[in-house]
């Protein structure tokens, strides 16, 4: 029988994930710790207050696990979610990550028989999926899984940034892998693209320019405008930003160099929903709540809500 470094290695790639990393669990660097701490204080997180909850468990995920354990190890998982199939040019648009079934949902499950793994062996596993309070991106690049992009994704090299990201910390003594230290270099195309200006070229971030936030995170009334001219991006009406968008933003990743050809999810509850395909902007500001929770059942959607995303449709273009 393999080891158990590998059993875990061989039951996560079955499970649809393209690339497996393990770190030594511990505190997270505290150079990491305060520039997140930094950007909390320059309200760069914008109505997202939730992110500075539990920093003693964001400084350290051996917290995640019962005060008897002492965490050993953080496996990291970046499973693919694009596809090839595409909405129609006219139809509201989705961010890709949102076409199919919510990823904590599926993502938790599909760790399971690797959680169970690490208990059949005596050891604790936590599975966190975008919901603990761990850096995981932080920790993705500790696992060697891919490096931290201009775009503030995760890059996983030769595959590019249509990553959903898992954890699993345990107190199983793992072998670690090396980290991954490559960078975007001097590319800047993230940068440009951005519709609101979100991304600074000191590889900074403000939420409050980033339409996936606002069109997800964000409770009222969208900004009239977005952008600042003062900074070298051209003020834009809303209206101007959003273009057929009403739930998310994928254009740092469309023009990423390391998006050219990314692999293609084995996940069928990741690819496009057929509702969506050709969804128009006057059937969204019409939908009713129980059509809009027969749609979106399971779907990372509901996160906006209806009102939310008829917000969204009603300051986008028609």
């Amino acid at each position: 029988m393999p080891p158990l470094r590998q059993q875990l290695i061989d039951i996560a790639t079955a499970a649809g994930a393209k690339r497996v990393g393990f770190a030594a669990a511990g505190e997270v660097d505290a150079t990491a710790i305060k520039s997140y701490n930094d950007w909390l204080s320059a309200g760069n997180a914008g109505e997202m207050h939730y992110l500075a909850n539990y920093p003693d468990i964001r400084r350290n995920p051996s917290l995640l696990l019962d005060s008897d354990r002492t965490a050993r190890t953080v496996m990291v998982c970046a499973f693919s979610y694009y596809h090839p199939e595409q909405q129609h040019p006219d139809a509201a648009r989705f961010a890709m990550y949102a076409h199919g079934s919510d990823y904590h949902e599926v993502l938790r499950q599909r760790l399971q028989p690797v959680a169970q793994l690490l208990e059949e062996n005596g050891y604790a596993a936590r599975i966190c999926v975008d919901s603990a309070p761990i850096h995981e991106r932080y920790w993705a690049q500790q696992a060697g899984v891919g490096f931290r992009g201009r775009n503030r994704l995760i890059i996983v090299p030769g595959m590019g940034s249509y990553f959903f990201l898992a954890e699993i910390v345990t107190d199983a003594p793992i072998e670690p892998d090396s980290p991954c230290n490559t960078t975007c270099g001097d590319c800047g195309r993230c940068l440009k693209a951005c519709p609101g200006g979100a991304l600074r070229a000191a590889g900074g971030f403000d939420s409050r320019r980033c339409l996936s936030y606002l069109t997800i995170e964000h409770r009222g009334e969208l900004p009239a405008t977005i952008g600042d001219s003062a900074d070298g991006n051209a003020l834009k009406t809303m209206r101007e930003a959003l273009g057929h968008r009403v739930y998310g933003c994928d254009e740092c990743q469309r023009v990423c160099p390391h998006n050219a050809a990314p692999p293609v999810t084995e996940i069928d509850e990741f690819r496009l929903r057929p509702a969506l395909r050709a969804i128009t902007r006057e059937e969204i500001l019409s939908m009713t709540q129980e059509q809009f929770s027969k749609i979106f059942s399971h779907s990372a959607v509901k996160r906006a809500k209806l009102a939310g995303l008829q917000r969204n449709a009603d300051a986008s273009k028609g």
